[in-house]
């Protein structure tokens, strides 16, 4: 039965006032808010207040006729409710998901699949607000890597809140429907209580962490809740006759406040926060300025409410949805197409413009948003009037009821004639949604045969001379497929420690000793693992990465490799986050770690990075922070000897921001553009100076990967980097030869100490000079966080002198003066590495130690 026309006393007294005729004013702000949405998006780069105004009108409609329907016996049940949502949102959403997965394949390199499809998955599941803040994505403006479906996060927390609220209405009906007066004054107050601790919670949460408060569907409530309030309480009274004056001016101090907002706020950093309430507040004066007059026709607007019932803001209105639906990925698609390989801003003001410059930027933007008007009428027209609900059904709890599915798809008239459309429309749905969230699986699998299919063949050293290239002039032949490929797969890219789970990840502080994070009995040990003889592996993964050349040098020389490594942190000195908030966890790990190492000194030294860039992001030059010289020195008077291996340059994609080799090659770039630039290095190796007089051996590798002021991507027809500043194990077991000559052969040896004095005695620091803005700055030894002189510090250039114990482990037999010894033991293409903690599978990207 209807419920329409079932106790109507009872929707009286559930609604609170009588139901209103169709605002079509608000049509038209819906028509406003995702113009705003689209512009800001294209020609801004910042969040306007657009999605937030949705919020609002979303919770007018949905929660008094979701109460109202709950505490009447005949209403729609849960599962009807909440169907009745999804049949209206979810086919425009998998149409527009399935066509943009599509497009990526041709648009798109292979290693950018996995992540497209990944968060295809989530969008569909409505859980990508959960899934960009697992990730650490907070909202970004556009550039070619953002997240292809990351606007879908506001639909993802609408449906949520939604479906919620549902289960807590229809709980509590069942208690209030025989009272439905009492049970409409209880769900108001309960709304306003809910509402007003949501809002609370995200002012809050504001101050603790925003990127997860802009996620949020605990922060993002108190939005829709607000809307719900309004349209219960106010969107049906008539405006006084005295008082009519004031639809005007109200009208018009409301799309100013909705307007302006994203013009002076930023709202990835300041939403669902305070300043929230002046797009909403604008919002509900536009609304309450289309309020019938006491002295009108109910229907007549004036000002801004007949603006918004033109033609224009009504189309914009209809088609507001697909149009939110298809601008973005159109954009991200467009901006990746035409942008260049190093994202480096080419003079552009903000959005797509700050990616391809004025005149392109402009050019592509609204070409863009033709695209997305066109589709987005196409999807309305074609999709989501077709499938629309067209009559209210019986009650039902639909699962087991063989004639409401029978039903559902028969015409709206002619009951006996099946509807094939629908049948039709439905099969399409399910089959186009398996095959979207197959395709992230797919596309690992498909990735990770490829990878693993190429890195576990020997590799030719005359078509991969990879370092040689650079070390001794090797030729590198044209024509051959660079290895490892340009594809992100964890078990060629990773570590073998990561692998093994040798790896402190964020949240331990103890050293992990053994594997599975020390859950195992099998020790973290590579190289010879049954030798006495030790190593120690020490840092982050600015360290780590050497691991599969160390492994191949253990095997050769007879020596047991440990590592001693923590994600984002190092020996000898707390590091912050990459955002620069507190990292208690580094603290005590690196105290317990240079503990242990002094407990149970190696019989062969520690190998450590012994500088590193002047800022957390990577920006040059490197240089020596005091607490790497003040570990070297403990482990010097403790008579363990440092092998110090200088930090290589990161890949800049702008000042404070890291770029990623990886997709840049796999985007087909010229490897040159794609890595580093070597300005990025100081002239003279830092650590020369800072470590005078220490038990050090000086390792640097910056010839065999850097040439004539560039670091490039691949060199020798081998790939270098896995992300933009980490090695890739196949680099590295290349490496290897070099790596032992530099630690071994005596004619290195004393090179590097000849230059170490010559440094030292010319320049003993190197300034770092000043850090980019709002980037963190590490200070170097002697200065404090900002660059001053601390009172009493020492000079690094003079440290006491302690006794250096005989190097006995210096073995002639390795001296190969053509520098072309290559050991086909050391070349391990299997060997990967990276931590699947801090490693985004899709793009490749591992944040810096």
């Amino acid at each position: 039965m209807n419920s329409s026309t079932t106790q109507p006393g009872t929707n009286r007294a559930s609604a609170g006032r009588p139901r209103t005729a169709h605002r079509r004013d608000i049509d038209g702000l819906r028509g406003l808010a995702i113009a705003l949405v689209v512009v800001f998006h294209v020609f801004v780069g910042r969040v306007s207040s657009g999605v937030d105004v949705f919020l609002l009108v979303g919770g007018i409609f949905f929660f008094a006729p979701q109460i109202r329907n709950a505490l009447n016996p005949a209403g729609l049940t849960v599962v009807q409710s909440f169907l009745r949502i999804l049949r209206r949102l979810y086919p425009a959403l998998i149409t527009v998901v399935l066509v943009m997965v599509a497009a990526v394949t041709f648009v798109y390199p292979p290693t950018r699949w996995v992540q497209t499809g990944t968060d295809a998955t989530a969008s569909l599941l409505y859980f990508q607000n959960f899934h960009l803040a697992s990730a650490g994505q907070e909202y970004a403006a556009i550039n070619r890597d953002v997240s292809l479906f990351q606007h879908i996060w506001s639909m993802s927390v609408q449906l949520q809140i939604y479906l919620g609220s549902l289960m807590v209405i229809t709980l509590l009906a069942l208690f209030l429907r025989s009272r439905p007066r009492v049970g409409a004054t209880v769900f108001h107050g309960l709304l306003l209580l809910g509402t007003a601790a949501s809002f609370a919670y995200a002012v809050w949460l504001h101050n603790q962490d925003q990127a997860w408060n802009y996620y949020s569907p605990l922060s993002r409530f108190w939005e829709i809740g607000l809307g719900g309030l309004f349209g219960m309480w106010l969107i049906a009274r008539g405006i006084p006759r005295g008082l009519e004056w004031f639809r005007w001016p109200a009208g018009i101090v409301g799309v100013v406040l909705i307007v302006s907002t994203g013009m002076f706020f930023d709202g990835a950093a300041q939403f669902p926060g305070p300043l929230t309430l002046i797009p909403l507040f604008g919002a509900v004066l536009v609304i309450i300025s289309g309020n019938p007059s006491a002295s009108r026709s109910p229907r007549e607007q004036v000002g801004v409410s007949r603006l918004l019932e033109g033609s224009f803001f009504q189309f914009l209105g209809r088609i507001s949805y697909g149009l939110y639906l298809w601008h973005w990925p159109l954009l991200v698609l467009a901006t990746f197409w035409f942008s260049t390989a190093d994202g480096a801003e080419p003079g552009g003001v903000a959005g797509i413009t700050a990616s391809l410059g004025p005149q392109r930027g402009i050019v592509v933007g609204l070409l863009v948003i033709l695209a997305s008007v066109v589709l987005a009428w196409a999807t309305w027209r074609f999709v989501e009037v077709p499938l629309r609900q067209g009559r209210k059904p019986y009650r039902s709890w639909v699962l087991f009821d063989r004639s409401y599915w029978q039903g559902a798809v028969r015409l709206r008239r002619g009951v006996h004639t099946p509807n094939r459309g629908k049948v039709l429309a439905t099969v399409v749905i399910v089959a186009a949604t398996a095959g979207v969230v197959a395709f992230g699986p797919y596309a690992e699998v498909r990735n990770e045969r490829e990878a693993q299919s190429l890195a576990v063949s020997e590799l030719d050293p005359a078509d991969y001379p990879g370092p040689r290239a650079y070390l001794d002039n090797a030729p590198v032949p044209s024509g051959v497929e660079m290895q490892p490929p340009a594809i992100w797969d964890e078990k060629t890219m990773n570590p073998q420690s990561t692998l093994d789970g040798c790896v402190a990840q964020f949240p331990h502080e103890d050293v992990i000793l053994t594997q599975d994070f020390n859950e195992s009995d099998i020790p973290c040990a590579y190289g010879d693992v049954d030798s006495d003889r030790t190593m120690y592996l020490a840092g982050g993964s600015h360290s780590e990465h050497y691991l599969a050349a160390l492994d191949a040098i253990g095997v050769n020389r007879g020596i047991k490799i440990v590592p001693v490594l923590k994600i984002g942190c190092v020996v000898g000195m707390d590091l912050p986050h990459l955002s620069g908030d507190a990292y208690p966890e580094c603290a005590v790990w690196q105290r317990e770690a240079a503990q242990w190492i002094l407990d149970n000194p190696p019989t062969d030294g520690v190998f450590m990075t012994t500088t590193r860039p002047t800022t957390m992001m990577g920006d040059g030059p490197d240089h020596v922070p005091a607490g790497y010289v003040d570990i070297v020195r403990r482990l010097s008077e403790a008579g363990i000897h440092t092998w110090g291996v200088r930090d290589n340059p990161w890949t800049q994609q702008h000042e404070g921001a890291l770029g990623n080799s990886l997709l840049c090659l796999a985007d087909g770039y010229d490897p040159v553009d794609c890595g580093p630039s070597e300005s990025q290095l100081a002239e003279v190796n830092p650590a020369y100076g800072a470590y005078k007089g220490l038990d050090i051996t000086h390792i640097d590798l910056t010839p065999a990967y850097c040439r004539d002021g560039d670091c490039p991507a691949s060199v020798g027809n081998v790939q270098v980097y896995r992300d933009g500043n980490h090695f890739t194990p196949t680099w590295m077991a290349l490496m290897a030869p070099e790596l032992s000559r530099q630690m071994y052969d005596p004619m290195a040896v004393e090179e590097s100490r000849r230059a170490a004095e010559e440094a030292a005695d010319a320049a003993p620091a190197v300034p770092a000079g000043d850090a980019p803005k709002d980037v963190f700055r590490l200070p170097k030894p002697g200065e404090d966080a900002e660059g001053g002189e601390l009172p009493g510090s020492p000079d690094p250039a003079e440290p006491p002198a302690p006794v250096v114990p005989d190097q006995g482990w210096v073995d002639p037999g390795y001296v190969d003066p053509g520098y072309g010894w290559v050991d086909p033991g050391y070349v391990d293409p299997g060997y990967g590495y990276v931590d699947p903690g801090y490693v985004d599978p899709g793009y490749g990207y591992a944040p810096p130690y």
